[in-house]
This record gives structure tokens, C-alpha cells and sequence, in this order.
């Protein structure tokens, strides 16, 4: 007797996709894994299986459910440490299941490794992402775009109009996203003091449990 729906992953963990970054956004993710030795364009990192039926429509709760699980599993696939990962443009995705399979009492939440690359996502190596020690090279650094695609994260070897170029590490508990964003702020200018920058921060109680405790400071460019 086969499993129950809800115990049924999407895809294993450990196992390789080739999706668009159109695919990539998406609510669900139906389509079969393919080899990792193929081409594919994110990595499994985690199924973060559900106790009860959530409101599939509060996209703010399932991402304060599954985030701390994924980036904890992102961290422990990533060779390198997490201050090397907030430098990188790697990108978590996530999944929830289809109409049908929901329909059928699936109750998980999926969790894919990528690495954004303008209007596309940049094929993963066979073995596997890559990470390292800082600096990072451009392959997998993390940049951003400029206001009018929304700061949109991607690889620094594409056009970017912001570079992450310094991380500041905040001890603690967490003291609440405007104090962060404040002391953000002043670390970040202290370290770029005439150029224009764009801050990420931790600003909930997730993020901060999952590790994220670190100010990013990214540096306005020309490229």
C-alpha cells in the first residue's frame, strides 16, 4: 500500500532540476526530476513536511513555517560558511503542491537551491553549488540590479547596479527590523562612505533563528 499523499515528497532532497526562472516563482513545481549529471538549474535542499493543512493562500505564514528549515539545509549543503552564503546570489525557491495533489491531502513544502542570473538561472554544476571563502568570484557573488527592476537579486558577472562588497555580523537576540535596519544603516555607511548603497538585514525572528544576523552592505556600481 503506497504511502499517504501528504507523507509523498514532490522530489527527493538531494535531487536536480531544470527549471526557468519563470518556473522557478511559480506555486507549484510538478514536473519530474532529471539527472544531476544533466543540465538542471536548482538543487532540492529540503521537504519541510506539514502536521496539519495550512491556509494555502497565507503566503506570509508558509514562508515563516518553512523558512527556517531550508536555509538551515542550504547552509549544510553549501560548502563554505554563512557568511560566504549571504555574499553569494544563491537563491532559495519554494514550492507548495499542486491543486490535485493538495486535493489529495498533501501537505509539505519544497525547497529548491538556484542561482539567478538576469532573466534566466544559471546551470549548477554537476557536483554540485559552489560556494568557497570569500571574496567570492563573480560566477556566484552577489549583486543586484537597479531601481527599476526592483533590486533584483543576480550573479556579479552579470549587469548589476549594486555589488555586496562588506558584511557585518550583529551578536544577541534579535532587536526588531527597525533597529536592525537603523544599525544596518550606520555599519554599512561607516564602511561606504560616498558611494550610494543598498542594506539587507534580517527583519524578522526567522531569519535571524535561521543565521541570517548580518548586515549586507552593497555598494553602488557603474557595470
Amino acid at each position: 500500500m503506497p504511502p499517504p499523499a501528504w507523507t509523498s515528497p514532490p522530489a527527493a532532497v538531494g535531487s536536480c532540476h531544470d527549471l526557468t526562472k519563470r518556473e522557478a516563482w511559480a506555486v507549484s513545481e510538478p514536473d519530474p526530476a532529471v539527472p544531476c549529471s544533466e543540465r538542471h538549474t536548482t538543487v532540492t535542499t529540503a521537504i519541510v513536511q506539514l502536521t496539519r493543512t495550512p491556509d494555502w493562500d497565507d503566503v506570509r505564514a508558509l514562508s515563516r513555517r518553512m523558512w527556517v528549515e531550508c536555509v538551515r539545509s542550504v547552509d549544510a549543503l553549501l560548502p563554505g560558511s554563512t557568511a560566504a552564503r549571504v555574499r553569494s546570489a544563491y537563491t532559495i525557491y519554494w514550492f507548495i503542491p499542486t491543486e490535485a495533489q493538495r486535493a489529495a491531502g498533501a501537505r509539505w513544502i519544497r525547497c529548491d537551491l538556484g542561482l539567478p542570473d538576469g532573466k534566466r538561472l544559471r546551470p549548477l554544476p554537476a557536483s554540485g553549488p559552489e560556494l568557497g571563502r570569500l571574496p567570492l568570484p563573480d560566477r556566484i557573488a552577489r549583486c543586484r540590479l537597479g531601481r527599476a527592476a526592483y533590486y533584483e537579486v543576480v550573479r556579479c558577472a552579470h549587469r548589476h547596479a549594486f555589488r555586496a562588497t562588506h558584511h557585518v555580523r550583529r551578536t544577541g537576540s534579535f532587536p526588531g527590523a527597525r533597529v536592525m535596519r537603523r544599525w544596518a544603516e550606520r555599519v554599512c555607511r561607516a564602511r561606504i562612505p560616498r558611494a550610494g548603497i543598498y542594506l539587507e538585514y534580517p527583519t524578522t525572528k526567522q531569519s535571524w533563528k535561521a543565521g541570517f544576523r548580518f548586515a549586507v552592505c552593497l555598494k553602488q556600481t557603474r557595470r
